[in-house]
């Protein structure tokens, strides 16, 4: 057995961490540090797993409990792949696994009743994220992001966030109108890739 920290050590802190607090940011700060230790155990995601698709990024479900109080899942960024500009309204934290991403981060404002557009989206950083480096999301102010691979190399995220977002409306938000429009970013595995203990590791499914 390896003796990396494992998913499931993971499970049994994040849990203590949901158990302890209520407010985003301090779920976000006591988590983070669990998540950088899972970020060094190089056996966390399959093989099979870590190929971007042709199209767009990948999208795979690692493990969540019954519950569904959280979710891990791992993004995997070919070269030159982008997403939308995207919300998450729920709290979360994002992980670089593998190569390197572009982060983009907006704030909307709101113009005003009778202003067209009413909502205005404005671009308050950018920051290039490498292995090792976790960055969070959580509503309002710091839920609104794009995030892009213009480099040769693959890069894998592995995101946490408080609940299943395959499963969650949520807004893809045009920067030019500040329109928002609802949307599903459903995973591309049918069952989490780890779905159950065998008393020491969590099952490959």
């Amino acid at each position: 057995m390896s003796q990396s920290y494992q998913l499931q050590q993971f499970d049994q802190d994040v849990k203590k961490v949901l158990a302890e607090n209520t407010d985003f940011r301090s779920i976000i700060d006591g988590i983070k540090p669990y998540l950088g230790q899972l970020l060094t155990n190089k056996q966390l995601l399959p093989q099979e797993y870590r190929q971007p698709k042709g199209d767009k990024y990948a999208q795979y479900l690692l493990y969540k409990p019954e519950d569904e109080s959280y979710s891990v899942i791992a993004f995997v960024w070919g070269p030159g792949q982008i997403s939308p500009v995207h919300d998450h309204l729920i709290w979360g934290l994002v992980g670089i696994y593998e190569g390197a991403i572009v982060e983009k981060r907006y704030r909307q404002e709101d113009r005003g009743e009778g202003q067209e557009p009413r909502y205005e989206l404005r671009e308050v950083g950018e920051v290039t994220a490498k292995a090792g480096d976790i960055s969070f999301v959580y509503p309002p102010n710091y839920d609104i992001h794009s995030v892009a691979n213009p480099f040769e190399q693959t890069a894998i995220a592995i995101h946490v966030y408080g609940a299943d977002v395959g499963e969650r409306v949520r807004h893809i938000h045009d920067i030019n109108t500040g329109e928002q429009r609802d949307v599903i970013t459903k995973h591309d595995n049918a069952t989490p890739i780890y779905k159950s203990f065998d008393g020491a590791e969590f099952d490959n499914a």
